[in-house]
């Protein structure tokens, strides 16, 4: 099976120096994968760089094909980004907002949603337990309740990739578990999920697979339990971790200083 996202030499100089330097990968379908690292690691760049959202050295492949030679509507359709915050400024319904996810497969009016754009909608507010919130005004909601708005938003336009920036900054514990446990149950479908986190311990605990930045490089990458060893978080960190077995789950927990 051909990977569903393939990086060659990407590199990514932002002014004047290279934030993300020679970062060589591909990425299977059905994996969720965490993107961790430090401040200033370069993880939301080589993010936006997969996406196409920013200039880069090197080319992105979707399956077969260089994304560049995509149009933007056929990435949008292959393709899902989710940016940082969960910022509406208009006060649309939550399911006329989640039905934007479908412009790029040609929905252009939400009122009137049909057919194909209506079941995705529906499907992807059900996933995203927003059901209850569909004729409420998207900005009345709190901060966990838009954040999974949004998500699902983009799973309303059925990507079979879906890039994710810190989706769990700034919510309370539940909301983080519950939005980090739907990009799994995304992942168990098909889709091939990364998401830039800095929660090491839900990341060991539920993803796939780890990825490792440190000063623009990809120093590790693998299965939990082979990327967030304590070498690595001494190194890359500078901190020490507590390491649990509970109901058969490793679980990795920031603890102190190295």
């Amino acid at each position: 099976m051909s990977a569903a996202l393939t990086l060659d030499r990407i590199s990514v100089a932002l002014g004047g120096r290279d934030v993300v330097r020679d970062v060589t990968l591909a990425l299977g379908a059905a994996r969720f994968v965490a993107l961790l690292g430090p401040n200033g690691a370069g993880k939301t760049t080589l993010l936006k760089a997969m996406a196409g959202l920013l200039p880069a050295r090197g080319i992105v492949r979707i399956g077969n094909q260089p994304l560049a030679a995509l149009s933007r509507k056929q990435r949008a359709q292959r393709m899902g980004y989710l940016p940082q915050g969960h910022q509406v400024h208009w006060p649309l319904s939550t399911c006329d907002v989640v039905a934007l996810g479908r412009f790029p497969h040609g929905l252009a009016d939400p009122a009137a949603m049909r057919g194909a754009d209506a079941t995705a909608v529906n499907t992807a507010m059900m996933r995203t337990d927003t059901t209850r919130f569909a004729d409420q005004a998207v900005t009345t909601l709190s901060g966990g309740e838009r954040a999974r708005v949004m998500l699902a938003r983009v799973l309303a336009g059925q990507p079979e990739i879906l890039l994710v920036d810190e989706p769990t900054a700034s919510l309370d514990p539940r909301y983080q578990i519950t939005v980090m446990q739907d990009l799994r149950s995304e992942a168990r479908r098909g889709a091939l999920v990364v998401a830039v986190t800095h929660d090491i311990a839900l990341a060991s605990r539920l993803a796939d697979e780890i990825m490792l930045m440190h000063e623009g490089l990809l120093v590790a990458r693998g299965a939990p339990a082979d990327v967030l060893t304590d070498e690595h978080l001494a190194k890359v960190y500078g901190i020490t971790a507590l390491r649990q077995t509970i109901d058969g789950e490793e679980i990795v927990t920031p603890w102190g200083l190295a």
